[in-house]
């Protein structure tokens, strides 16, 4: 829905890209929507009913704060918006003060050491439109609570990443990395949501026998827990192994090891087991290519992946892609892979990802999972351009869970009224679909003026 607060690459007048110093901006939006059916109701389901229409008016506000030095980055972000209009009966979309959030980052790095600390609280409707989520490698990937998400409601996620490493360049190093990802849901019209909370931390020691080989001992914990009443499930793995450089520029990663695993079920057979990874990867003249072998564990199965990758740099863009097998829980082997494309052109530009692999949802359960992105912006004028995007994703069905998957549908005209003032309208399509239960579909219209006040 437009209660997003989204600020686009605006074409035509060119950016200073000098971001040293201390900088603040002021973000203002103002978007209009009218559409049907928000939260994916199904026709005819009692549980999931299908919505009528909705026509709402948001204000978002959003303060952005940096601070770069040549050691350190400081980044703060704040904002909400004001929601009015006329909401669908029966839902318990929220008007008023919504979808506040606030981000922290913080780097430093020294002589020899590094440091790096996150943090985000962000409060969402059930119903908005769900964007495309990265992993720290780049790769598309569902939001872990998608196959539960229906109706309407409050969703809050807190997240925080915390990670420091001494001994940069010495013999002796030392790594340390904790995260945490929260979500929490309140006035849901769905009774499918539960709140759930995942944590890790791994602590890495590096010993550095010479310029080109590294041994490496690895532990890491991993903690699961909800709402539901389940015991809290564990995990935790103690790996050894080595780093090796090529005089190629590539490199070779090998590590075995073992994993314990603990559902908190006195009556069940814990998934622990060997687990560890053997991967080459190495340069070529326009690119690259790697090929692995990764075993890991989670409370539920084992997984096995058998993994070939290649990339390549292209003149006005880049291309990548991956091929394997992954076997999961000790059943046969399923195709896995991926495909990144992105191009410039001479009025635009348009990119492509499709991934395919294994993922734990929010009740921790482990599934194949198929995720697709599609952006296109063709240059009208240097000032207008008309955009569209695709996004879809599919978990596959398991024994206790249904097949669902959720696709969008973005079709925009934006526009660069002035340096400062920037329009974008258009049509967004919605659809999700859950194997035994039905089809839900959302039309909306939207249009949305922004600006940016630059403060310091």
């Amino acid at each position: 829905m437009a209660s997003l607060v989204i600020y686009a690459t605006q074409p035509g007048w060119a950016q200073d890209d000098s971001n040293a110093g201390f900088h603040a901006t002021l973000g203002v939006t103002q978007g209009f929507t009218y559409g049907d059916n928000l939260g994916l109701g199904i026709p005819g389901n009692p549980n999931d009913p299908e919505e009528g229409t909705s026509s709402l008016a948001t204000t978002g506000l959003r303060l952005d704060m940096s601070s770069i030095t040549r050691t350190q980055r400081f980044n703060f972000s704040i904002g909400g918006s004001g929601r009015y209009g006329s909401p669908a009966s029966g839902t318990s979309l929220s008007t008023g003060f919504v979808d506040p959030f606030m981000t922290v980052l913080y780097s430093r790095e020294g002589a020899n050491a590094r440091f790096n600390f996150s943090a985000a609280i962000r409060e969402t409707d059930v119903s908005d439109v769900i964007g495309a989520e990265f992993d720290d490698d780049g790769v598309l990937i569902p939001p872990t609570d998608l196959g539960d998400l229906t109706g309407t409601g409050t969703r809050r996620t807190y997240t925080a990443s915390v990670g420091f490493e001494t001994g940069l360049y010495s013999p002796f190093g030392l790594r340390f990395q904790a995260d945490s990802f929260k979500v929490e849901y309140s006035d849901t019209t769905s009774n499918s949501l539960n709140d759930f909370e995942r944590t890790s931390a791994q602590m890495t020691a590096l010993f550095r026998i010479d310029p080109i080989n590294t041994a490496v001992a690895d532990f890491r914990y991993s903690l699961y827990n909800d709402d539901t009443g389940n015991p809290d499930e564990e995990t935790r793995t103690v790996e050894f192994g080595f780093d090796r450089d090529l005089v190629s520029g590539g490199s070779i990663v090998a590590r075995l090891g073992y994993t314990d695993t603990d559902d908190g079920l006195a009556n069940t057979n814990d998934n622990g087991g060997t687990t560890g990874r053997l991967v080459y990867n190495d340069k070529l003249p326009n690119g690259g290519y790697s090929v692995g072998y990764i075993i890991r564990r989670t409370n539920n199965n084992e997984i096995d992946t058998l993994r070939v990758s290649r990339n390549l740099d292209l003149p006005l863009g880049s291309i990548s892609g991956n091929i394997g097998l992954t076997s999961l829980g000790g059943a046969s082997p399923e195709v896995v892979g991926g495909l990144n494309y992105n191009r410039d052109t001479q009025k635009g530009s348009y990119s492509f990802q499709v991934n395919r692999t294994v993922t734990s949802d929010s009740d921790d359960e482990d599934r194949f999972s198929t995720q697709l992105s599609a952006r296109y912006r063709h240059d009208l004028t240097p000032y207008s351009s008309l955009v569209a995007n695709i996004l879809y994703y599919e978990l596959d069905g398991t024994s206790t869970s249904n097949e669902v998957s959720r696709s969008s549908l973005e079709l925009g005209y934006q526009h660069s009224l002035t340096e400062d003032w920037f329009l974008s309208t258009g049509v967004n399509l919605r659809v999700r679909d859950e194997e035994n239960v039905g089809q839900g579909e959302s039309q909306e219209i939207f249009l949305r003026l922004s600006r940016s006040f630059d403060l310091f």
